[in-house]
């Protein structure tokens, strides 16, 4: 195996199995497979890793049904079931200044900022990213 040159799956079993390890095929397809192995030109290698874009706020716009404050450094944002954490990391790619860190469970996200001056930066970028949900209280 260390000469990066495997043309079977029955090769990486054979190895697996000098090593202690019982796999079937089909867990040895999978996990090839969720480990970016392909086979290529008669041998399995590495596919080339890419870097996978988190959607825009724009295209989250739907999963966000609120947001609101929760003291002067807190806004919480709630979302469908289930999309807090696609609308989280899509904040967190943006890296807008005034927000310091996200939080997100199933259907809530904690956005924390610095002050209340940046929670109304924040508030205006949330705005903007997902349309006028703001609930004032």
């Amino acid at each position: 195996m260390n000469s990066g040159r495997v043309a079977t799956q029955a090769d990486i079993d054979r190895w697996l199995r000098r090593h202690g390890h019982r796999v079937d095929q089909s867990t040895l397809s999978r996990d090839l497979a969720e480990l970016g192995i392909r086979k290529r030109a008669g041998r399995y290698v590495l596919a080339p890793v890419t870097t996978r874009r988190a959607p825009g706020p724009q295209a989250l716009a739907s999963a966000v049904s609120s947001f609101t404050t929760c003291g002067p450094h807190l806004i919480v944002v709630r979302t469908s079931v289930g999309q807090a954490q696609p609308v989280s990391l899509a904040i967190d790619h943006l890296a807008e200044p005034s927000i310091v860190a996200t939080l997100a469970g199933d259907d809530t996200i904690f956005v924390a900022t610095h002050n209340r001056r940046t929670q109304s930066v924040a508030l205006r970028r949330l705005e903007q990213w997902f349309g006028e949900k703001y609930e004032r209280h």
